[in-house]
């Protein structure tokens, strides 16, 4: 069933994106500013129900619980989409409110981060659920704001799911190989569908993904201790960095964290792309994601070679920090003036 399943999954796709078309439902484009230089055609937002069928095909029988919240996940991103709940503020009460009975439900803990403090920090249970909130919440969203990209999201979560393939991180949370190998097919093609722009994952494709890889992740780590702990944030760098730098960079301007602009690290090698290389904004927009990714790529497969030593993942992680900082200094200074704030 489930290897018919990825022959069947491009015109389960074109279905789907079919009668969504014809009932102008889940369409991309709005106008909005973070909209300005990307695509301006009407896309639907398929992505989310498509990563949510097929994860809960390939692990039917992981927890209920589990599957209960990745579905309230996915309904929160599916509202947004629908512009139900068009406030980002009250999406964000509820991505809270989701994620910390999630967290409480699955007793979900980090112990041991390898930093002394922090550690004698989490021994305390409702700082640890606290922390725990904090870091889910930084990896959901940080999923869905580097969303900006054809491929961007698909292609860095197919880099990492090829990585943890790598370190047989199926088989320490006690899944098979080939459920795994089928989860890494259908992201594949998602990937190749989201690269002609024929469907797009939305916010609601977006919380899923950063719920699954969270909550997976931790989990892993959990049991093998072994791993280091700064492995388990190299594999997540990007997507939060991004985040992270995007909120002190709009603290610093006294903007609001939440109100979306044009100056996001992946909008800037978008531009690099169109305005100073004179390449169409399709070709533009995917050569910019797939350069990002292929430099994550690139860094994650090293980090992998070493996931015990924990010197050696720092290393990689401030490599990346000032990489990502370098960059986007000079691309910043390089388009300023073609910018409207």
């Amino acid at each position: 069933m489930k290897h018919l399943y990825i022959f069947l999954l491009p015109i389960i796709i074109y279905l789907i994106n079919s009668l969504l078309k014809k009932k102008s439902l889940l369409m991309n484009y709005s106008g909005e500013i973070h909209q300005k230089f990307t695509i301006k055609e009407n896309i639907p937002l398929s992505g989310g129900i498509l990563i949510l069928s097929s994860f809960y095909l390939y692990f039917y029988d992981y927890s209920d619980v589990f599957n209960l919240h990745l579905f309230l996940i996915f309904l929160l991103g599916l509202s947004a989409d629908l512009k139900i709940i068009k406030s980002a503020q009250k999406r964000f009460i509820f991505q809270i409110i989701i994620l910390y009975l999630f967290i409480d439900f699955m007793d979900m803990s980090i112990i041991d981060t390898r930093i002394l403090y922090l550690d004698k920090l989490l021994t305390d249970p409702i700082f640890n659920n606290l922390f725990v909130l904090f870091c889910v919440l930084i990896v959901v969203n940080g999923t869905n704001f580097i969303d900006g990209l054809n491929t961007n999201v698909l292609g860095y979560y197919i880099i990492v799911s090829l990585i943890l393939y790598k370190i047989n991180f199926f088989y320490i949370l006690d899944l098979s190989s080939s459920q795994w190998v089928g989860w890494i097919m259908c992201l594949v093609i998602f990937y190749f569908f989201n690269l002609f722009k024929l469907l797009f994952i939305g916010d609601n494709g977006a919380y899923v993904l950063g719920l699954i890889y969270s909550y997976l992740l931790i989990h892993f780590y959990n049991i093998d201790q072994n791993i280091s702990p700064f492995f388990i944030i190299l594999l997540l760098w990007y997507p939060c960095f991004e985040i992270l730098f995007s909120i002190i960079r709009k603290f610093k301007l006294n903007k609001s964290p939440i109100k979306p602009d044009n100056n996001h690290f992946h909008q800037l090698i978008f531009l690099y792309f169109k305005d100073s290389l004179k390449l169409k904004t399709l070709i533009s927009n995917n050569l910019g994601a797939n350069v990002i990714n292929l430099y994550n790529f690139i860094i994650l497969y090293i980090g992998s070679l070493s996931v015990r030593d924990t010197q050696f993942q720092i290393i990689l992680i401030i490599l990346n920090v000032l990489v990502y900082v370098f960059v986007y200094i000079k691309l910043y200074k390089k388009s300023i003036k073609k910018i409207i704030l």
